[in-house]
């Protein structure tokens, strides 16, 4: 039997990327969240989504949120019941930033990745608060999250085993090895 979702009894929901017990790495919030306006049937469980863009949207305006970053191809924005995405995002006062990645997937041109790492790292040292999301906010937002955490100075390992303390589950498949070989990159 499934159940259903929605965004009046399942509120969007952010996961705050921190280590409570150490010192902030940036002046900024991090956090990583399902895509709004997800619906349909989940992959891996039972659950039916029938989110509500313009709830979800509000939810994160009153969160702060400076700026979300999507990682959602176009195409599966659509697939996903995401169709007014970038109108009530201007509604609500969000910035927007895309940066599709296939889901399940790495990025696949590391350059212009490594670039916006570096432009979401000066937004965080600038205090501002950021939100990731991809469908699920685990495989492609996680592995942002935990390039961020290198950019800041922490190991890859380090960053990949943060990120999946606050966020069980997060960087799947191919994506802890493109991790270490940012973290790698960035020493190099």
């Amino acid at each position: 039997m499934s159940s259903v979702q929605t965004s009046q009894n399942n509120p969007m929901r952010i996961i705050w990327i921190e280590d409570k017990t150490a010192a902030p790495l940036w002046p900024g919030h991090l956090g990583l969240t399902i895509a709004p306006s997800k619906k349909g049937a989940s992959l891996f469980s039972s659950v039916v989504h029938q989110r509500d863009l313009a709830i979800d949207f509000a939810a994160l305006k009153a969160e702060q949120v400076d700026l979300l970053v999507n990682l959602m191809e176009e195409d599966e924005g659509e697939r996903y019941g995401m169709g007014q995405y970038d109108e009530l995002a201007r509604q609500a006062a969000l910035t927007v930033r895309r940066y599709p990645i296939v889901d399940q997937n790495v990025p696949s041109d590391p350059t212009t990745f490594a670039a916006l790492v570096d432009e979401l790292y000066a937004e965080l040292q600038a205090g501002k608060t950021i939100v990731v999301h991809c469908l699920g906010g685990l495989g492609r937002s996680g592995t942002l999250a935990a390039c961020l955490l290198i950019r800041a100075g922490l190991g890859a390992q380090q960053a990949i085993d943060l990120t999946r303390s606050c966020r069980p589950g997060a960087i799947e498949n191919r994506q802890p090895e493109f991790v270490k070989q940012y973290g790698a990159a960035q020493r190099g």
